[in-house]
């Protein structure tokens, strides 16, 4: 397979018309009925504040790593972050223990499992199958996620890569709810190391053409992690949402990976609980461009 050339924001194209996965308000009580039953009963999970990570490094000056602890201080909800400095090996955390349903997110980790076993297979991606890959990345569709995740062999297919990356926050849900999976900051940091760093599980045309997808990702669905980011800086990301129990109680995720400007990190900001979509949205959309500013070059 070979990789397709790098893309730099503002180069986004739509190559196919597919079903977003948000969802029409006259469907939500279907969606939120539909989530509910994913729970199985469980008990709605219990708010919590976000406390400041005694986890830190020098990768964020105090000031800044203050700015962000009165930020989140002031947001409701639960809060988890992750930055991993890629020029100087630093990693910082924020309320390293929190786990977080994945929502869409996950889609990234499905499909580095799909081309991790093309590669063991020594079978390139069909044409089939890569159309349903980039509709599952650049569009978010729910549908093509489901038909890679069963390709992978479902839980146990992601499952078994997951271990090999190294995973040890991630629990996968085992009843095809691939949304509803468990996950930490610090886990989602793992599985972008393995499309940016050479020497891992995946070699340079299977990054590459993964983290071309998530460079081209839909026009609406660029926010989160990109926020504050100028254009002319590469950004590959992957965003993920969905309603907890009620259009009260919403996760909303972003990761991805920003280099140029004199910058190369990746970042993972997961938010539980928040009391809408737009909330979470503006959550994550105000802890990316403090990050930004904070590694600029000196």
């Amino acid at each position: 397979m070979s990789a397709p050339g790098p893309r730099r924001r503002g180069a986004r194209r739509r190559r196919r018309s597919v079903t977003r996965v948000l969802v029409p308000p006259a469907c939500l009580a279907v969606a939120l009925l539909l989530t509910l039953a994913v729970y199985r009963g469980e008990a709605s999970p219990r708010v919590r504040r976000a406390r400041r990570s005694t986890h830190t490094s020098a990768l964020l000056d105090t000031e800044q790593t203050a700015a962000i602890g009165r930020l989140v201080d002031e947001r409701q909800g639960q809060v988890t972050i992750a930055v991993d400095d890629l020029l100087t090996g630093k990693e910082w955390l924020f309320n390293p223990g929190a786990r977080d349903q994945t929502g869409s997110i996950i889609k990234v980790d499905i499909l580095e499992t799909l081309l991790r076993q093309a590669m063991e297979q020594r079978t390139p991606l069909g044409e089939s199958v890569a159309e349903t890959a980039e509709g599952m990345i650049e569009n978010s569709n729910n549908d093509d996620a489901t038909a890679l995740w069963d390709q992978d062999g479902g839980a146990g297919g992601v499952g078994s890569y997951n271990r090999a990356v190294g995973l040890d926050q991630t629990t996968l849900n085992t009843d095809g709810y691939w949304g509803t999976s468990l996950t930490s900051a610090a886990d989602q940091i793992k599985l972008l190391r393995q499309l940016t760093l050479p020497g891992g599980l995946l070699d340079a045309a299977s990054r590459e053409y993964e983290l071309g997808l998530m460079e081209n990702i839909e026009a609406d669905q660029d926010w989160g992690v990109s926020a504050g980011i100028p254009s002319g800086v590469r950004v590959a990301l992957k965003n993920g949402w969905l309603p907890l129990t009620t259009n009260t109680n919403w996760e909303i995720n972003s990761i991805g990976w920003i280099k140029g400007d004199g910058r190369d990190y990746l970042i993972a900001v997961l938010t539980a609980h928040d009391p809408s979509e737009a909330y979470g949205i503006s959550t994550v959309q105000s802890i990316s461009p403090l990050v930004y500013a904070d590694l600029a070059p000196s």
